[in-house]
Parts: structure tokens; C-alpha cells; sequence
């Protein structure tokens, strides 16, 4: 592979042999290099495809505006996270979190801290995503020398989580982060008791939950309805049956669209899970 644009001493635009243009990523791999020189592989430490011309735009204008080191921060941070997480993050969290970290310690240096409204539903719903957050922003701390806020923390969480999702709109993962939160309200209220946030089956419901969230906003809906066991299932667990439709009515009210049968089916399973192991 050739070198077709340096866009710093870091990283550079190529093409792979089926003529795609693909960013090549790796500490000092265009160092003493210039356009048209052969990549050294050993260098190269990631590697993805560009999917369409104005990703390429968008990666050059970034690149060419934003310091090498806070390039390489974001690397660091993204090495960890699918290190920790055992998962290849979407590689479009190099623009979205290189951009946000940009400027992020621009609004430290000017002493600006942006609120973070889902600061309690992401330390609450993404624990894994918020520790690998919180050391990201103290190794930006370390290296840049600004300081953060903890909503810092929470910013850095959703881009991991929404590149894990690979949905690449942060506005969904924001929406679905809510009617998550929405949801347990609804489900807790309707029962009168609290969850136990310890327990496996509470942990099975909001990983359910988060899913189901991201298919509800994007339309991706089941077609393998069972009347069968959607009536039985009705008749077995009444009451989860209900919290259901109380969820339906919320999002029907909210946006305009109802819960198919097949995930009431297993969302009352769910529902019916959490509240009995509670208990008992």
C-alpha cells in the first residue's frame, strides 16, 4: 500500500487492493515520509475502510485541524475500551470522540463545563462504559494538563456506547438511554416497590431493555408473532401483562408508535422475572 495523503506523522489515507480508500493508523507511520512512499505495515497498528467520500472529508478536515497528540490520545482511549470491553468498536468514533475531546479541552482550558442531563442513567445503565470513561479523562488530564468535570466522564461514555452499537446517531443512544430509564420508572411505580439493582434479573432486563430501545428508534421490529403464546403469556402473568401495556401506552403517547406482539412477549417475561425474584 502506498501513502495517498498524510494527514499528520500519525495517520495516513490509503487504498487496499480492492480500491477502497482506507485510513491507516500507528505511531510515527508517516514520519520522513512523503505522498506515494510505501507503508510500512509494521507500523500500522488499525486500519478501516472509509465508506464513502465525504467520511474521507470529514477525516481530513478533522485531522488537519486537530494536534497529533490529542490523535493519539483518542487512539489510546479507543485501544482501551475494546480491550476492556473484548469488542471492535465502530471505527467512527475516531471523528465523533476525536472531535468532542478537541474541543472538550478547549472548554476546560476556558473554564466551560457543559451539563450532562443522562450523568445518572450512564453511570447507572453502562458501568463498564463510565470506568473506562472516567480513566480516559484522567489520562487526557495527565497529558493535556486541563481539568474535568465528571460530566466529562458521562460525554466519553455514550460515544463508546454508541460506537458499540454501531447505530453512529448519538441521538438515538441518548433517546434510548432514556426511555430505558423511563421504563423501569414505569415498571417500579406500577408495582409499588423498588428493583435489586444487584440482582441478575435486573441486570437481564435493562441489557434487554437497551436493545430493545435501539430497535424500537430505528424500526426494526419482529415479525415472528406467535397468538399462541402471546395469550398465554397474558394469562400466565396478568400482572407483568399490564405493566406492559401501561409501557405501550407511554410510548404510544410519547412516540407514536406500539409495541409489537413478540417483544410484549418478552418484555412480560422479563417483567415477570424481576419483580418475582424480588420477592422472593
Amino acid at each position: 500500500m502506498n501513502i495517498e495523503k498524510i494527514l499528520n506523522n500519525n495517520v495516513v489515507l490509503s487504498k487496499n487492493e480492492a480500491g477502497e480508500e482506507i485510513v491507516c493508523m500507528g505511531r510515527g507511520l508517516a514520519f520522513q515520509k512523503k505522498i506515494g512512499d510505501t507503508i510500512d505495515l509494521a507500523f500500522v497498528e488499525k486500519e478501516f475502510v472509509l465508506k464513502d467520500s465525504a467520511t474521507a472529508g470529514h477525516f481530513q478536515q478533522l485531522f488537519s485541524d486537530i494536534p497529533a497528540d490529542e490523535v493519539d490520545l483518542v487512539k489510546k482511549i479507543v485501544d482501551m475500551a475494546e480491550t476492556e470491553l473484548g469488542t471492535e468498536l465502530s471505527s467512527n468514533i475516531y471523528l465523533t470522540l476525536t472531535d468532542h475531546v478537541h474541543y472538550a479541552i478547549i472548554r476546560a482550558k476556558e473554564g466551560l463545563e457543559m451539563p450532562n442531563p443522562l450523568m445518572f442513567e450512564t453511570k447507572k445503565f453502562y458501568p463498564k462504559e463510565f470506568a473506562i470513561a472516567k480513566r480516559a479523562v484522567s489520562l487526557i488530564e495527565e497529558k493535556v494538563g486541563v481539568v474535568f468535570a465528571e460530566s466529562e466522564a458521562g460525554f466519553i461514555a455514550f460515544h463508546i456506547v454508541n460506537s458499540e452499537q454501531a447505530n453512529g446517531n448519538m441521538e438515538v443512544t441518548m433517546s434510548a438511554t432514556e426511555m430505558v430509564r423511563d421504563i423501569l420508572t414505569i415498571i417500579s411505580r406500577y408495582f409499588g416497590q423498588p428493583f435489586d439493582e444487584e440482582s441478575l434479573n435486573y441486570q437481564r432486563i435493562v441489557t434487554h431493555l437497551q436493545y430493545f430501545a435501539q430497535r424500537y428508534l430505528q424500526n426494526e421490529i419482529h415479525d415472528d408473532e406467535d397468538e399462541f403464546l402471546y395469550e398465554l403469556i397474558q394469562s400466565k402473568y396478568p400482572k407483568a401483562f399490564q405493566a406492559v401495556q401501561r409501557i405501550n401506552d407511554f410510548l404510544l403517547k410519547t412516540y407514536q408508535k406500539p409495541i409489537d406482539e413478540a417483544e410484549q412477549i418478552y418484555l412480560t417475561i422479563h417483567i415477570q422475572r424481576v419483580v418475582a425474584g424480588k420477592k422472593s
